[in-house]
Formats: structure tokens, C-alpha cells, sequence
């Protein structure tokens, strides 16, 4: 079985560019065998070790440290994280998870590649809990062995190896591992079922680890071809913005509805919640009267509806301090976005390039201009309206003042008194929404 670990990393990195690869490292048998067995297999200076401190044990500083000293014998990079962890309406466990991979995120960089280490028992853990709360075909085809996220591979090497083995390689190796005594506690449903159930089931089926795991790959196909077919079908219902037109599914039944929130929510990168609050987004959001504007909180945003549409909103922070007007650089708005005041000689709505005067600012109500191309008049409140900006957006639209005047709503629209004439030197706003950027 040692040999079989050494052969599946090798296996997996004839199929992996560029280098460095990235090891999510907890300091626990699984990642120290993977992160072991990489650095025997490349060169040390080609791996990053990951290592998230979640400050919910007493010894998560003693682990760090643990890690860090590993590392420095191996000769890999190591970076740790610190995050604050805090439970949410889906668990301590879920929070953790949520913030592992927020890390994860700011490290690996588009087109690499992060190793995690869940071998065979870790997947049928996983799929008998979502087995014992409801899962659908998706959840039920449990965790895959190559996938994608925010542009990254994800890779788990060692879903076909059964976590003996892995003990079998630390043993040949003399490693050393943590180990968290939280794992211990039967209070937590995985521990339960790892200790309780699963040990019984080998003691009646000796093989039921190889069976299920055969299952698991009948259902693989089955989640994939599905996944086809409702990615055809969500590709027909997403606006330009991301927002996905769910209203339009009437006549659809409620599970295949369901199927395609959840699939919209994880393009969205975000980890769709229990099957409860699923049926209340189909039931209050969804399915809510035409003129309704409900919504639903998830994690660390909301889903809210508007027209005939789904929104994901992530938290964003307070709005901060308009930035100075600086042309021909990107200047960031907190809670708002970024901002480009570019000179140009051509295109629409263009400001007169001697503008004076300019500078930023947020709406307080009452504002008013007079858009190129309009027949009159409007006020602020009401072209937005016209626009069909949902509500969250409008209240963190910036405007371009000329001292008190407004002379431009974000890259929306120019005042004609403003407005540069065909072929003169203009300014063009250039526009990004903090609600099109993960990090606000």
C-alpha cells in the first residue's frame, strides 16, 4: 500500500501544470502523508504547504507551530492563516469550512493546482451523512476527485484509497501526525458514524468500503449527465449580470427547480444550504407574488429576488469615504467599487474634458438631471427606476458631482449640458460594482 500512494501521486501529477502545487496541511495523518509523498515525489521547493489555524482548540497554536516544523524538515514552503471562526445557521463545522477555503482562495492562484487529502473513508462518511439528511443525486455523488474553483484545480488524490492505507505509508515513514481530540467526540454526527456505525458495517460486510464506493461511481455518472442537462437549461435563464430568471419555472416541478438554485449557487461560489432552506427559497423567494421583493440569507450573503429574477448579494462592507477624483487611474470606493475616469475622443456619454470641479458622491435624495438622449428632465429615483437597477444597487450607485451639480450616475448616463460633442475631447466613467467583486 505504500507503494500505491506513491504511484497515485505520480499518477495525478503527470496531468497537473504549473508548478508550485498547493497541500491544504492540517498537521494530521492524511495531509502529512500527502504533503510527504509530493515532496518525495518533486522537488520540496516546487510544494506549498496551507495551513489554516481556526483558533477553536487550545492547541490550534501548538499544531501551527507543529506544522511550520514539518515543513522546515521537508524543505517546503509553508504559509499559515489565521481565522475567526463563527457558527452560523449551518454549523461550526460548515463556518470552518467556509473560512478554510476562503484562505485557500487567496492563495492559490488561477491555474494552479491545491491537493487536499480526504481518502476513501472520508467519502463514505460524507455520503452517508448526506444520505441521512435528504441529499439529491448531487450531494449523493459526494466529493470529487478533480473539480474546479475560482479558476483553480481542486484535486483529492486519495478518494480510492481507504484511510488504512495511508496509516500503512505513515508507518513505513516513520511520520508523525496530530491528532485532533475533537475527532473523538461521538457528539459530532461524522465522528459518530466513524466510530459507532462504520466499524460495525465491516464487521457484517468485510468489502462494504470497495461496494459503496462502486455506487458512489454509478451516481457520479448519473450527478454528471444531469449536471448536463441543467446546465443547458440554467444557460437559457441567466442575465447578463449573473441574476438567473427563476420565476419563468412556473410549470417546473419543485425538485428540478431546486436543482437549478443549486447549480446556480455554486457557479456563484457558493455552497448551497440544507434542503429546508432550499424549499423556503423556492416557496418565499420563488414562488413569491410578481410585486413581492423577498429574501433569504445564506452564509455570508442573501438571495433576493427582483422582477423576475434571482440575485446572489454577498456581505459587502459599509460604504467608506468618497475617493478623490485622480483621471486616467482606477481609484477603489469602499463598499462601493472601482472608478476610471479615462480621456477618450469618441463614444457615448462622455463628459466635456474641462469639467471642473469634479468629485464623488453617494445619493441623499432629491437628485435630478437631464440624460443625453432624454426629452426632458428626471429625477434621480425614477431613471434609476428606468434602468431597472435593483434596489441594493441603486443605493450604492456612484455620482459625479461638478461642485454641487450632478453631471454623471456611475457609466449609466452624462447630463447634455455636460456632455462633450461628437469629436471633442471627452471623459468616459468607467464603472466596476463592488457586487461583481468577492472582495467588495
Amino acid at each position: 500500500m505504500p507503494d500505491t500512494v506513491l504511484q497515485t501521486i505520480n499518477t495525478w501529477l503527470d496531468r497537473v501544470e504549473p508548478r508550485p502545487v498547493f497541500v491544504g496541511f492540517s498537521g494530521g495523518l492524511d495531509s502529512q502523508v500527502l504533503l510527504h509523498a509530493l515532496c518525495q515525489t518533486l522537488s520540496p521547493r516546487q510544494v506549498v504547504a496551507l495551513h489554516v489555524n481556526h483558533r477553536i482548540s487550545a492547541h490550534a497554536d501548538d499544531w501551527q507551530r507543529q506544522c511550520e516544523h514539518r515543513c522546515l524538515e521537508l524543505g517546503c514552503r509553508f504559509v499559515a492563516g489565521r481565522v475567526h471562526v463563527e457558527s452560523t445557521g449551518q454549523g461550526l463545522e460548515a463556518a470552518a469550512r467556509d473560512e478554510r477555503y476562503r484562505l485557500f482562495d487567496e492563495q492559490v492562484a488561477p491555474g494552479h493546482s491545491l491537493w487536499l487529502a480526504h481518502h476513501l473513508d472520508d467519502q463514505l462518511e460524507t455520503f452517508m451523512l448526506r444520505l441521512l439528511r435528504g441529499a439529491g443525486l448531487h450531494g449523493l455523488s459526494a466529493m470529487q476527485a478533480e473539480s474546479e474553483r475560482r479558476g483553480y484545480q481542486l484535486l483529492r488524490p486519495f478518494l480510492d484509497l481507504p484511510r488504512a492505507g495511508l496509516e500503512a505509508y505513515a508507518r513505513t515513514h516513520r511520520l508523525d501526525w496530530i491528532e485532533d481530540d475533537s475527532n473523538t467526540d461521538t457528539r459530532f454526527d461524522r465522528n459518530y458514524l466513524r466510530h459507532d456505525i462504520l466499524p460495525r458495517l465491516e464487521q457484517r460486510w468485510p468489502s462494504y468500503r470497495q461496494t459503496l464506493n462502486r455506487s458512489l461511481g454509478q451516481l457520479n455518472q448519473a450527478a454528471q449527465q444531469q449536471q448536463q442537462q441543467l446546465e443547458h437549461a440554467l444557460d437559457h435563464r441567466l442575465a447578463h449580470d449573473g441574476a438567473f430568471k427563476a420565476v419563468q419555472l412556473d410549470d417546473w416541478p419543485d425538485d428540478q427547480v431546486i436543482s437549478l438554485i443549486h447549480l446556480w449557487l455554486r457557479q456563484q461560489g457558493v455552497r448551497p444550504p440544507s434542503e429546508a432552506l432550499m424549499h423556503r427559497i423556492l416557496h418565499d423567494v420563488v414562488r413569491a407574488q410578481p410585486d413581492a421583493q423577498p429574501q433569504v440569507r445564506i452564509g455570508n450573503g442573501t438571495i433576493r429576488r427582483f422582477r423576475t429574477a434571482l440575485y446572489w448579494v454577498p456581505d459587502r462592507p459599509d460604504v467608506g469615504q468618497p475617493p478623490s477624483v485622480d483621471i486616467g487611474h482606477t481609484t477603489h470606493w469602499t463598499g462601493v467599487g472601482d472608478l476610471t475616469l479615462t480621456r477618450v475622443t469618441e463614444g457615448p456619454n462622455r463628459l466635456k474634458a474641462d469639467t471642473p470641479d469634479l468629485n464623488w458622491r453617494m445619493r441623499e435624495g432629491g437628485e435630478s438631471l437631464w440624460p443625453v438622449g432624454r426629452s426632458n428632465r428626471r429625477d434621480l429615483k425614477r431613471l434609476l427606476q428606468e434602468y431597472r437597477l435593483p434596489p441594493w444597487q441603486r443605493d450604492r450607485l456612484p455620482l459625479l458631482f461638478s461642485g454641487d451639480q450632478l453631471v454623471a450616475v456611475a457609466d449609466l448616463c452624462v447630463d447634455r449640458e455636460w456632455c462633450a460633442e461628437e469629436g471633442m475631447p471627452g471623459l468616459r466613467v468607467e464603472f466596476r460594482s463592488a457586487y461583481d467583486d468577492p472582495a467588495g
